[in-house]
């Protein structure tokens, strides 16, 4: 597997939106699964305060990474969520990937990234934590997980760039 990093192409949509719907049919907890419509993922294309990019492997994505910054007094800071394809983690892909991004985003000024991660996500807490991020604090009870039988936390870490 040779993979890359770089900015989300308008002619990667497709492959993304078919990644969000396995994602979906997974139930995989990620705001990702949400998105239905090429129209919305070409819009953050055209939002100066959006970044996206994608880890590929020639021309499959295996991983997406968004990152949506602040507004006027709040652009110093950027909220990130990032998925990988059932198929290819385990491989560190989401670590590189956040990563490739975040020393982008540092170049571009952002001061500071949060990520929301539940705390029943402990693949997704390792990456972030591997990353630099510190604990912040949390939503506590977000929802109620009916398989598992449990209430989840809503975790909020944050890394200084």
């Amino acid at each position: 597997m040779s993979v890359t990093f770089r900015e989300l192409k308008e002619n990667d949509i497709p492959k993304v939106i078919s990644l969000f719907s396995n994602l979906s049919r997974e139930r995989a907890e990620v705001s990702f699964v949400d998105v239905a419509s090429m129209e919305e993922v070409k819009e953050w294309l055209k939002n100066p305060n959006t970044y996206v990019y994608v880890a590929a492997d020639g021309d499959v994505i295996l991983a997406v990474l968004r990152a949506k910054r602040g507004g006027d007094t709040q652009n110093h800071s950027c909220n990130l969520t990032v998925a990988v394809d059932y198929s290819f983690r385990g491989n560190s892909i989401a670590k590189e990937l956040t990563e490739y991004a975040l020393d982008i985003l540092k170049k571009d000024g952002v001061k500071i990234v949060r990520a929301y991660v539940y705390s029943n996500n402990k693949a997704s807490i390792n990456t972030i934590l591997s990353c630099g991020f510190t604990f912040a604090g949390n939503v506590y009870m977000h929802h109620y997980d009916e398989k598992e039988g449990v209430y989840v936390d809503d975790l909020i870490f944050h890394k200084l760039l």
